[in-house]
């Protein structure tokens, strides 16, 4: 599983926020990826790197100078078609948003009409304007009806479309606390916050559906930060931080191979 959560501000001033996010990404320890970096041929891009042979060049999380971020996150099983037309990497769906001159609204519309195709596993993807705090998204869930966008300053977002697991409900609550009233000038602070947020261990049990998602991992997945016996867990920790100024902070924690944490913190300014 992953997890998402936005604060949204789009009156930010110099001393506040526009757009808080942070995500965890949950998957197999033995994927291949690279942690983030500016990409070489896209160097006002950053983000890490899906490295799953066929799936080279496409992300979980990617942002752009330019005032683009998007995320991907997938939908479980129950959503899986059961033709076995060949499925597009997911990962490229942010990817492509990016690199591209799109808008938000344009890149969906199209996506929608794809979405008709089943070109791609189940999805939600959610794509952030970082100059005005716009957030939209979409899925290809068999129940959804196109581009959404999101109204709430406070979203959480998982992996069910339309569904409200009570760890994402819970985590809204914390998310919402530990990000009132803060101030630009404390964000140090912030981000520390933020982090412990993300690495919480605590199950919230029972989920009736959650376990009608994961009938036989539902116990696992029932926390904010991962860990299971079978190699999947919480790999990697994002943040993006955006303020009035239009100056970005990224923070990206990212679990190596020797099973320790490497951070890297990335700052800039929009263009």
């Amino acid at each position: 599983m992953c997890i998402l959560f936005i604060y949204r501000n789009p009156n930010a001033n110099s001393e506040s926020y526009r757009l808080i996010l942070v995500a965890n990404r949950d998957e197999y320890f033995k994927r291949a990826a690279l942690p983030a970096h500016y990409w070489k041929n896209h160097p006002v891009c950053l983000g890490g790197i899906d490295m799953e042979s066929g799936k080279e060049g496409g992300t979980w999380l990617g942002v752009s100078l330019t005032g683009k971020a998007g995320v991907v996150l997938n939908l479980s099983s129950l959503e899986k078609s059961s033709t076995n037309i060949p499925k597009q990497g997911r990962g490229f769906l942010v990817s492509n948003f990016i690199i591209s001159k799109h808008s938000a609204t344009s890149y969906l519309d199209q996506l929608h009409k794809e979405n008709k195709e089943v070109q791609y596993n189940p999805f939600l993807l959610v794509l952030l304007n970082l100059q005005n705090a716009d957030v939209k998204y979409i899925s290809n869930s068999r129940t959804s009806k196109g581009p959404t966008s999101a109204e709430d300053n406070i979203l959480g977002f998982s992996n069910g479309y339309g569904i409200l697991y009570k760890k994402v409900e819970a985590g809204k609550e914390i998310f919402k606390n530990i990000i009132k009233n803060v101030k630009v000038s404390k964000q140090t602070i912030l981000i520390e916050e933020l982090l412990t947020f993300m690495k919480s261990k605590k199950r919230y049990l029972p989920d009736a559906e959650l376990q009608k998602s994961y009938p036989t991992k539902y116990k696992e997945y029932s926390s904010i930060f991962v860990s299971t016996d079978w190699g999947y867990c919480t790999r990697t920790h994002s943040i993006l931080l955006v303020n009035g100024n239009n100056e970005i902070t990224f923070i990206e924690e990212t679990l190596m191979p020797d099973l320790t944490w490497k951070r890297q913190i990335f700052n800039n300014r929009l263009m």
